[in-house]
């Protein structure tokens, strides 16, 4: 049995759908009801909800934004949409923050209740056959003979490698690249685990799965695998048809851009799970990273941040990476208690430095800031000097030069272009304005930086 959560703004509309609908019918049992997506959240804290129904227009929190929460905190729950609306880009924008259907509540009629929740209910056992036929697939992958990789913990000459697998008794090992090498499935298994239990400078992969996997892909999957004293390892491999339909990347840019695991211990769960299961690309974990450094030393100057950023980047493996992240994750936590604002305002503004950041245009206004984390013009742009130590104002004329600090450095575009790509439509005034904030005028800098370039 399903326990199914209504959450709509208007009461009539939830004691009529919680009335006339055949819940029992397809073994759904009526959990709660909610008016908000906050009393949603709340509710949700202490009871187990699998189906959501949700508005998309409501106050205190829309429809979206509770669709956005409950996919960081509760992955497993259904996202069912209640919309007055049919138009196709609505309804497509709500089909892409997670729901599985949607229900257009001015055509509910006793004649369509039934169909409705059929359609759900097939909807949800088609996506938990998918579920168990990727695990199948991947489970009769073990049952087939694995492909057996030998590779070094740590860089070495083709040629010594050459040598010890020989003097090991090893004679046909087929280097692949990047220190891994290929051993004839002739060799027993315990030999080569005897091997590398004796002379620790090698590790014993065995490959399931997908045989047409590259070195690079087994790289990949040793930075999540990879133990300090481990030698044996079973890689499982995703088959083509392992492929999620969802885009894992943007998922995870959502989740930790949100920047809600820094004081969430259920998001903060649910990332770390969701790397785990997705293992996204090593260089998309290190620009996460990086951009978030960048963004809390404005807010928390720290000189142990500064001293191991470095460190933080470097990370040769996913276990000493999820150290390093859990230890700037209580080092920000720190800087955060001694702020005169709550958690929620400090991630807000953390939000806002990073859209303001990403702006293509650099031209945009406070009030749209505001708007994008749901803080009133007045009180964001308070908060944001407490907190920041800057006005939004200059903040923003900061981003705006060091744009065209870009430009001129990198493009031989006119300065007028430069300054309209930097927020300005007045090329002189833009022009006055760097000079009082870099000493020199744009076009001195360009020659500037030409000079120091040509410079040996």
């Amino acid at each position: 049995m399903l326990n199914v959560l209504i959450v709509d703004d208007e009461r009539l509309v939830r004691k009529g759908l919680i009335s006339t609908m055949p819940w029992e019918k397809y073994d759904l049992h009526i959990a709660g009801e909610a008016g908000n997506g906050r009393a949603a959240l709340d509710f949700m804290e202490k009871h187990r909800v699998d189906l959501l129904f949700v508005d998309l227009t409501m106050p205190v929190m829309s429809g979206f934004e509770l669709m956005k929460a409950v996919r960081m905190k509760y992955p497993m729950t259904w996202l069912v949409v209640l919309t007055c609306h049919q138009d196709f880009d609505y309804i497509q924008e709500a089909m892409r923050a997670g729901a599985i259907d949607y229900v257009v509540k001015t055509q509910l009629d006793k004649e369509h209740m039934d169909g409705i929740l059929l359609r759900i209910i097939q909807r949800i056992e088609f996506e938990q056959m998918n579920q168990a036929a990727r695990t199948t697939v991947s489970n009769n992958g073990t049952n087939e003979s694995p492909i057996i990789l030998i590779a070094g913990r740590s860089p070495a000459a083709p040629d010594d490698v050459y040598a010890i697998l020989h003097d090991a008794g090893f004679h046909s090992a087929t280097a692949m690249g990047d220190n891994i090498w290929s051993v004839p499935s002739a060799i027993h298994e315990a030999a080569l685990r005897r091997f590398v239990a004796r002379t620790d400078e090698f590790i014993l992969l065995k490959v399931h799965g997908n045989k047409q996997t590259s070195v690079s892909e087994i790289r990949h999957y040793m930075f999540y695998e990879y133990e300090q004293h481990r030698n044996v390892y079973d890689l499982q491999l995703p088959l083509p048809e392992d492929v999620q339909a969802w885009n894992a990347r943007d998922l995870l840019d959502e989740l930790w851009f949100s920047y809600h695991w820094l004081h969430d211990e259920k998001i903060w769960d649910n990332l770390i799970a969701l790397i785990e299961r997705t293992k996204p690309d090593t260089g998309q974990l290190r620009d996460m990273l990086h951009q978030s450094v960048e963004l809390w030393r404005e807010l928390f100057p720290n000189r142990e941040l500064d001293e191991r950023e470095a460190e933080w980047l470097s990370s040769g493996f996913w276990k000493e990476y999820k150290r390093c992240v859990g230890d700037l994750r209580n080092q920000i936590r720190n800087g955060m208690k001694q702020s005169a604002y709550s958690d929620e305002i400090i991630i807000a503004i953390m939000k806002a430095l990073y859209f303001m950041k990403k702006l293509e245009h650099t031209s945009i206004n406070r009030d749209l800031i505001a708007a994008k984390i749901n803080m009133s013009s007045g009180y964001f742009s308070e908060c944001f000097k407490d907190i920041t130590g800057r006005t939004f104002g200059d903040y923003m004329k900061d981003l705006q030069i060091d744009k065209a600090k870009a430009l001129l450095e990198t493009t031989p575009l006119p300065i007028y272009r430069i300054a309209e790509l930097s927020g300005y439509k007045d090329d002189k005034y833009f022009s006055k304005i760097f000079r009082e904030r870099v000493g020199i005028n744009p076009a001195e800098y360009r020659k500037t930086h030409e000079r120091s370039r040509l410079t040996p």
